[in-house]
């Protein structure tokens, strides 16, 4: 039942997923099944955000370990990097949803998602932020911060958009991006996000 509510709310989105059609594609007869297992489509969207973001917390984790063992000077592109290269599942996934899923419960969610993250101490996303964070000190904190959340959602809908253009075997120029080949220019636009000249900032913002 996880997975097809799973495929489902990454395909339709949360609100588009009714209980009905997650039973129907799990092959559920009973109508109370999904109550009998989670109590409710709230806790079985509970359940799946853990799932999501536990995978990606590891998996930022490891990125992370691996950069520190290096034991050289790192800069903005090394944590970008672990951004993107860590966005794209088709290595852990058969049939990757986890970027659509992840941008469906944040859009939908945000909240949820804040107090998972704390619950469980889900913390390498805000470790890689706070890292980009130091190494930016000379700008502005309210710029710092949206510039951070611009990065955020920029990377989570080009994989949204990737992950669907491959679910759905469709490459649109707008989306596609290179399978196997280094992410270098992923990369590229993530950092200019970050590092753009600040040219139009209100002074009294913040």
């Amino acid at each position: 039942m996880k997975a097809a509510a799973r495929s489902l709310f990454a395909e339709r989105g949360i609100e588009g997923t009714t209980v009905r059609d997650i039973l129907t594609v799990a092959g559920e007869k009973n109508g109370a099944s999904l109550n009998y297992y989670f109590r409710s489509k709230e806790e079985l969207i509970r359940e799946l955000t853990v799932d999501v973001f536990r995978l990606m917390d590891d998996r930022w984790n490891a990125q992370l370990a691996e950069l520190d063992r290096q034991g050289r000077p790192l800069d903005i592109r090394d944590y970008v990097r672990i951004l993107v290269t860590s966005s794209d599942t088709s290595d852990v996934e058969d049939e990757p949803t986890t970027a659509r899923l992840s941008e469906a419960i944040t859009h939908h969610r945000y909240h949820l998602v804040r107090e998972i993250l704390k619950e469980h101490r889900l913390n390498a996303y805000d470790v890689i932020l706070g890292r980009i964070a130091a190494l930016m000190e000379d700008m502005p904190r309210p710029i710092l911060r949206q510039r951070l959340l611009l990065l955020t959602r920029y990377l989570s809908s080009v994989f949204a958009l990737y992950e669907a253009s491959r679910a759905s075997n469709a490459q649109p120029r707008s989306v596609q991006l290179p399978q196997g080949a280094d992410l270098g220019n992923l990369v590229d636009t993530a950092v200019g996000i970050l590092t753009a000249p600040v040219v139009d900032a209100d002074p009294g913002e913040g």
